[in-house]
């Protein structure tokens, strides 16, 4: 009797493990489709596909607003909670005046427009640029109140959870900064790559045609780099929505 039980045992145990991993993986699934929406660009020859669809993807309407100063903190937790404000935490707009800007500026970096209208491809060269410098400013702000609240938290011998939040949010911070710097390096990569190469690409979206072939590998490399780093800073719940 003993041992039909323990054999029971064994065989609950083991459906417990299967379940688990199950659901682990059908999370791990959900995440990589979550982020799936991001087309990579397939080389043909003598063209490159930057679309599965003939629409280009829909952008979103960010207009100029008027930022307001936000409320001042009430206490080293929620000093410690507004490091990633505008990064995994919402925001309204009208507080976010490093994020929103940014997006604000890359609404528009890969609209086709960029292929057939030189103007608006350098807006859009100047835009990625201005974005750049609003993520320096962004950077040294946020790198400023990471050593001010390690100060505060040796100085007070904070409690334990705000230790382990500040730890937490540091670390977001780092990544989110390394994944903006390259979203923003790699768009401004292949702007400048078809401004160079203006006037020898015809359009017929989703498909770009090479008048010189050889060119369509340098284009092909930076969007498949561009896409990449798109993946990444959708896993920003503040940009997820971007679509270049």
């Amino acid at each position: 009797m003993k041992a039909r039980f323990y054999c029971y045992g064994l065989i609950f145990t083991a459906l417990l493990l299967f379940a688990a991993l199950f659901s682990a993986s059908a999370f791990a699934g959900n995440k990589d489709d979550e982020y799936s929406s991001v087309f990579m660009p397939k080389l043909e020859y003598g063209s490159v596909i930057i679309d599965d669809d003939d629409i280009p993807p829909s952008e979103p309407n960010i207009v100029k607003i008027t930022f307001l100063k936000n409320t001042p903190v009430i206490g080293l937790g929620e000093r410690v909670e507004r490091l990633i404000q505008g990064i995994t935490l919402d925001i309204p707009p009208e507080y976010d005046i490093y994020g929103y800007e940014i997006r604000r500026y890359m609404a528009h970096a890969g609209n086709p427009k960029i292929y057939t209208d030189e103007d608006y491809l350098i807006d859009q060269i100047r835009n990625v640029r201005k974005a750049r410098i609003i993520l320096r400013y962004w950077q040294e702000y946020l790198a400023n109140e990471v050593d001010e609240i390690e100060k505060l938290i040796e100085d007070q011998d904070s409690s334990s959870s705000i230790r382990t939040s500040f730890r937490q949010n540091k670390a977001i911070v780092r990544s989110f900064m390394v994944a903006a710097q390259g979203w923003l390096d790699s768009n401004e990569r292949l702007l400048m790559n078809v401004f160079d190469t203006f006037g020898y690409v015809t359009v017929d979206y989703p498909e770009l045609i090479f008048l010189r072939p050889h060119q369509r590998i340098d284009f092909y490399n930076l969007f498949v780099a561009r896409q990449s780093k798109l993946k990444e800073i959708h896993k920003y719940t503040a940009f997820s929505t971007m679509p270049y």
